[in-house]
């Protein structure tokens, strides 16, 4: 018998709906998963179309996330203002809105700005839907559910390609990349509808004032006694909270914010997010020559990521943030310095998929979702939507900055060392540096409130003590 079926029946009924609920806020983060991915496929053929310089190949793929920057800062005031729920509501509008006229571009001037406009709306959804799932999810259970948001973007990164591979196998080359920009507009459609069913906030409703709506929303998924006893202490946090834009820079707070702000930065510069825009054409630098080819092997990088992903979903509230941390990022640093080695070599084949994919394993485990789960935990309720906009705002000028500058890191290793391989050995440093950071400063999360951690900046820090990794420490 498993555990679930031990559970009381209005336990279970519970668990289900507050499944349901991070599910429906988790297709933000499929279709910033497929509209990011989709341009690793579709650039191969906007290269050629357009006729674009490595430069300008470089920002029709991160025009996208150049967008998303300014989605936070635009979603942190509509998060507080119309709620979280809305503010998803509003990027969807964007998303369709950026894939049907990106489809149409005639120039490659119309793509980017509608790739920009496309990108507001993920930045948007980046916000809203990680911090909603993390204000809904009882503590016990905000790993798991937090991590849904991440495995929904491997789902949309392992479906674009896949998408992709049957668009190029049945289009010509001048009309396949318009029809993978066009396909989201269906999803988008589906995510509008299940938004329109979501309950607001419970710590939404609380920040606003609106105590007994508050206390019905935390009753429906965490049952009568403990709904009241987290509505007083979301109240008590609350009235020791100022909620201004200063806060952040305070004692303790501040603290908090350079973890977040980390926390973006090793998301992006260990690896994978960066070569993830460009792997079809790593492929066909390692000698696969066919595109279609390329971009089906792409899917399977994904594929790989999304059983990594369900892997950390099973971890997360087990074993804890900070040593799946730890360990991912040494196993990042190992697996790069492998990869800088077989392009260094100028290896072929099968070798190539592997050391590739490989990749996808720590970057599944901790590295890719622990940054959407924490940076939604760390702060206090009343500045937890400014608080996420910088550090995601961050977290976007990162990925830009990583597909901007790749094809270039390329270029110059090549000039350096005769070879790819040096682009990939930058990535093992940054990946030490992320393991360092997890061993001196990251806190563990693991089954405390948002309350209780938010009040714990103020206490009196411990020392972080040179513990092994497997340890779940890391007082805050």
């Amino acid at each position: 018998m498993s555990l679930s079926e031990t559970l009381p029946s209005d336990v279970r009924r519970r668990h289900r709906k507050m499944y349901a609920i991070a599910f429906t806020a988790a297709i933000g983060g499929f279709l910033f998963g497929y509209d990011l991915s989709l341009i690793g496929a579709a650039n191969i053929y906007l290269k050629d179309q357009f006729h674009l310089s490595e430069q300008a190949l470089g920002f029709a793929t991160g025009s996208a996330s150049l967008g998303c920057v300014f989605g936070p800062f635009l979603g942190a005031w509509l998060c507080d203002a119309i709620g979280r729920e809305r503010t998803m509501l509003v990027a969807a509008g964007l998303l369709a809105i950026g894939a049907t006229l990106t489809a149409m571009a005639p120039n490659i001037a119309v793509f980017n700005a509608f790739r920009l406009a496309g990108g507001v709306g993920v930045g948007l959804c980046s916000v809203a839907s990680p911090m909603y799932i993390a204000e809904m999810a009882p503590s016990n259970m905000r790993g798991k559910l937090g991590l849904m948001y991440q495995f929904a973007i491997v789902a949309g990164s392992t479906a674009a390609p896949l998408i992709a591979y049957v668009l190029v196998r049945t289009l010509p080359d001048t009309l396949c990349w318009r029809w993978m920009f066009a396909s989201q507009t269906f999803v988008v459609l589906i995510f509008a509808v299940f938004l329109l069913r979501l309950p607001p906030s419970p710590r939404w409703l609380a920040q606003k004032g609106r105590a007994d709506e508050s206390l019905a929303a935390l009753t429906k998924v965490h049952g009568r006694e403990n709904a009241r006893l987290e509505l007083d202490e979301i109240q008590a946090s609350l009235a020791e909270e100022q909620g201004g834009i200063a806060e952040l820079f305070q004692p303790g707070i501040r603290h908090a914010l350079v973890i977040g702000l980390l926390l973006a930065f090793f998301n992006n510069w260990t690896g994978w997010s960066m070569m993830g825009g460009y792997i079809p054409m790593l492929f066909q630098m390692a000698g696969v020559q066919q595109r279609h080819a390329a971009i089906l092997e792409f899917s399977f990088t994904y594929l790989a990521m999304a059983v990594w992903t369900v892997v950390a979903m099973a971890l997360v509230d087990r074993l804890g943030r900070r040593p799946l941390w730890i360990w991912a990022s040494i196993g990042m640093a190992i697996i790069t310095a492998a990869t800088g080695t077989v392009f260094h070599f100028q290896l072929h084949g099968a070798v190539i998929l592997l050391v590739i994919t490989l990749c996808t394993v720590p970057h599944g485990l901790a590295i890719g979702p622990l940054p959407w789960l924490m940076m939604s935990e760390i702060f206090p309720t009343r500045i937890r939507a400014k608080a996420v906009a910088v550090t995601t705002t961050f977290l976007w000028l990162t990925i830009y900055s990583g597909t901007q500058f790749f094809p270039m890191m390329i270029s110059w290793s090549k000039a350096a060392i005769g070879s790819a391989g040096g682009a990939f050995w930058v990535f093992t440093a940054v990946s030490c540096l992320s393991a360092l950071f997890g061993w001196r400063m990251l806190p563990e999360t693991k089954s405390r409130t948002l309350e209780d951690i938010a009040r714990s900046w103020h206490r009196e820090p411990a020392p972080v003590l040179p513990a092994s990794a497997s340890d779940t420490g890391a007082k805050i």
